[in-house]
Order: structure tokens, then C-alpha cells, then sequence
């Protein structure tokens, strides 16, 4: 069901939803909170589509279309253990919702483009495996804006449809495919009562938005909002904002107008992009990104790497991908008190890295609480951070120490935790010794000058 080098590598990625039944209790225990699943629904490359080729969102692996009744990651039936499973461990689910456009149309159309010429397209949509089960609504052009395909005349480009307008996103509307008319309500009904089901009958608790800064900043607003009102469950909304900028990102939530809305901080993944080439100046490390800034910082989703950013070829697209200093970010979503942290599944499971992430999400879990505050001797290379600890967690506070140095020495800090006469030893074990603050709660706190163990977590001797 794979290909390439990463499929022989890992071949029980081919049955997914098996898989992730299999490593429930592994996940549940490493202290996990949320699931992010592919998108499970029919895509137009049948078992090759890894489900951003949206072809019929009621489709999740129950249907003989496109050939197959399973998807690329199993069936539907499969699919439900899974959440079965995770759910009674505990765990919440997110569903990867590819709203922007259909792919695999069944039948062309002729219609009438917005420069009054003739185009062939393929717009209708007839689902003849699923029979109207679920829906009976069948897709043609009147539900779409345009398309980037003329067969008439056999030419690629954006082809809008006439009397049509491309809907009012926060990027440009137009990225792919038959891409939807969320002006119209029949459509945008549709969608939004897809949304209910995967909550109410599929048993998921919210949604990852792709693409969503091309997709109607209103019908975003609008899925949100009466998605999150059928269902009585505190159901998570996460937006795929490719900015790079704060400013933007912050722009794009405000202009959707939803509390609800959560995005992924690309400009804090951009930092670690810059940290990986060792050129960051991390004295100002506190104020990059979207978990940065003040009324948004826990509208920020956090990540290292994720499936359009972690590519076996090199700069695939101009992404780069992060091969270095990797645990040093991953210190920083993990430790700092805002954003939600997410990890990468290959990180975890096929990089080689659960051990380390292990020991980080132990260490959030047990010590991360508290007042947080960056120390004054930050500079250029070297970054630390301090929560203060409640008495709530007993024990808890922690000093987080990165850094981008690689002279294979020990960068020694002077550090205030507000704690005197207190024992640390670095949880990270990357260095193996002990610091005693003084009456006034300083202490000399270290970290390894390389980039595979630049990061250290100073947390309290049990006593």
C-alpha cells in the first residue's frame, strides 16, 4: 500500500488503523493527549491516495469506489476499533478535514468559464459505490467555483466559472482541483453535517483544517461554530496557516473571528529551521512565534515537523526539513508553559527519538508548572528558561537549558530559580551532575556544548 524506500522500511504503515490500534496502550502511557489522524476518507487515488485527493468525505473504507473498498490506511470497520480503542484509553481524536476542493471526478461537464467560453471539466461527482447512504446530494458544477483543468483544450490554469467569484479567503482562494462553492448553501450544509457525523457517529473530537486560509474565511467561522454547538464534547479546531509571520498568523485568526480556532505556529518552526543552521540569536527566542504573543499564545499548536515538512528528498517543494539540533526544539515546545506541543509520529516510532521525547513529556507531566520567566544571561547560543514549580505538584519546577554551541564543552550559566538551598540534577542525564542553588536561589546550571544533547532539564533532587 506504500512505496518508496520509507514503506519497505516500516510495512506495517500500510494498515494503519491496525497499527494504531496495536500501539494504543504505548501511546496512552507515554502521556499523550490527542491523536492526529490522516485524512480517512476516499480520496481520488484510491489505495495510493494518502486522503488530501478528496474524492467522497462519507467514504471512510465502507465503499468499491475508485477501485477499492478500504482506503490507503484500511477499512472502515478498522478504522472504529481504532477509535474504540484509543478513546477507552483515554486519548482524543483528530480528524484531518480536506475541505477545499474534490479530485476524481466521475463525469466531465460542458460549462460556460467566466470569460464566456466553453470548458470541459470534471465536475460531477455521482458516488456510485456509496449509493446515497449518508447523503443522497451529488456533486456537479454548480458547487464549485472552478477548476484547473480544460479538457476541451487540454491546458492547466485556474478556470472560474461564470457567474461565480472565488470565496473570500484569507489567501488565495484558488489552490487545487474542483475547488468548492461555499457560497453555496447546499454545499456548505453538506460539509458542516459531514462535520456532525464525524463527532457524533465516528466518534472523533475535532478537526485539523487543511489549507484552511484557502478555504472561506465565513465557512470556516460558520463549521466551526455550528459543528461545535451539535456536539457537547470541547471539541479542538486546528488550522493549516502556512505563515510565516506572527503578525499574519494573528491577522488570519481575527479575521475568522472564532475563539475556537486554533493554527499551527509555522513561525515558531521557522525559528528551529534557523536554529538547525546554528545562525539563531536566541536572546530573543521568547518572543518568536505565534506561542509568543500576548491574547494568542494558547491558540498556537506547536510542532517540530509534520507529514508536509519531513520529506525523503532533500528541500522537497523548499521546505526544509529539520535533520538537526532536532531535541533542542522539541525542549522548547515541550517545556515552556504555552501551546499545545504536538510530536511527530516518524520522530517517535521511526526516527529513533521516543526515549528522548519520552523523557521530555515525563518531565512536562511532573514539573512543568508554575510561573514561567526567561533568564537574564541569554545570549546568542544559548537559551534558558525557569518555571517556578506550584504547590499543587510537589517538587515541580524545572530550569530548560538549549543551545546551539558545538565546542564540546560545558556552557555554564548562572541561573535564578527562586529556590535556595536546592539540589538539581539534569533529568536529560546529558549532563551528569549535580547543582546547589544558594540563599538566594542561584545556581551555576549547565548544557552540552553539541547538537545531539544541547538541551538539558534542571529539575529538583527528590529528596
Amino acid at each position: 500500500m506504500k512505496s518508496g524506500k520509507y514503506a519497505e522500511k516500516f510495512p506495517e504503515e500500510a494498515d494503519l488503523w491496525k497499527l494504531m490500534a496495536e500501539k494504543t496502550d504505548l501511546i496512552a502511557e507515554a502521556g499523550f493527549d490527542y491523536l492526529w489522524f490522516p485524512p480517512a476518507n476516499k480520496g481520488a487515488g484510491g489505495i495510493e491516495d494518502v486522503g488530501y485527493g478528496t474524492y467522497d468525505l462519507w467514504d471512510l473504507g465502507e465503499f468499491m469506489q475508485k477501485g477499492t473498498i478500504r482506503t490507503k490506511y484500511g477499512t472502515k470497520e478498522q478504522l472504529e476499533t481504532a477509535v474504540k480503542k484509543l478513546h477507552d484509553n483515554g486519548l482524543k481524536l483528530i480528524y484531518d478535514a480536506v475541505l477545499n476542493h474534490r479530485l476524481g471526478a466521475d463525469e466531465e461537464e460542458t460549462v460556460t468559464l467566466k470569460d464566456n467560453s466553453q470548458a470541459e471539466v470534471w465536475t460531477k461527482f455521482n458516488f456510485p459505490g456509496r449509493v446515497d447512504k449518508y447523503s443522497s446530494l451529488k456533486l456537479n458544477w454548480n458547487h464549485f467555483d472552478g477548476v484547473d483543468w480544460n479538457a476541451r483544450t487540454r491546458r492547466a490554469g485556474e478556470f472560474l466559472f461564470q457567474y461565480k467569484e472565488w470565496d473570500d479567503s484569507y489567501e488565495a482562494d484558488y489552490l487545487m482541483g474542483a475547488d468548492l462553492d461555499y457560497d453555496n448553501q447546499e454545499i456548505k450544509d453538506e460539509v458542516i453535517r459531514w462535520g456532525n457525523w464525524i463527532i457524533k457517529e465516528i466518534g472523533f473530537d475535532g478537526f485539523r483544517l487543511d489549507a484552511s486560509t484557502h478555504i472561506g474565511n465565513e465557512m470556516i467561522h460558520d463549521f466551526i461554530e455550528k459543528v461545535s454547538k451539535s456536539s457537547e464534547k470541547d471539541l479542538i479546531f486546528i488550522g493549516e496557516a502556512w505563515v510565516n509571520s506572527p503578525k499574519s498568523l494573528m491577522n488570519y485568526l481575527d479575521i475568522v473571528d472564532h475563539q475556537n480556532l486554533k493554527a499551527f505556529d509555522f513561525p515558531l518552526r521557522q525559528s528551529f529551521v534557523e536554529m538547525m543552521k546554528g545562525n539563531l540569536d536566541m536572546r530573543w527566542y521568547g518572543g518568536r512565534g505565534l506561542v509568543n504573543q500576548s491574547g494568542y499564545k494558547n491558540r498556537a499548536v506547536t510542532f517540530v515537523e509534520n507529514h508536509d515538512t519531513d520529506h525523503e528528498s532533500t528541500n522537497r517543494y523548499g521546505i526544509e526539513t529539520i535533520v538537526y539540533r532536532k531535541m533542542q526544539a522539541y525542549t522548547y515546545i515541550l517545556l515552556r508553559r504555552d501551546g499545545i506541543p504536538t510530536v511527530f509520529w516518524k520522530d517517535y516510532f521511526n526516527y529513533g527519538l521516543k526515549k528522548e521525547i519520552n523523557n521530555l513529556i515525563t518531565a512536562r507531566k511532573k514539573f512543568a508548572y508554575g510561573e514561567a520567566y526567561e533568564s537574564e544571561t541569554n545570549d546568542q547560543k544559548t537559551y534558558s528558561y525557569i518555571r517556578s514549580g506550584d504547590q499543587k505538584h510537589p517538587g515541580s519546577g524545572l530550569v530548560m537549558m538549549i543551545t546551539q554551541h558545538e565546542n564540546n564543552q560545558l556552557i555554564e550559566k548562572t541561573i535564578n530559580t527562586g529556590k535556595a538551598d536546592t539540589l538539581y540534577y539534569d533529568f536529560t542525564a546529558n549532563v551528569r551532575e549535580t547543582v546547589k542553588t544558594d540563599s538566594e536561589g542561584k545556581g551555576t546550571f549547565k548544557v552540552r556544548g553539541t547538537a545531539a544533547e544541547g538541551y538539558s532539564v534542571w529539575v529538583q533532587m527528590e529528596s
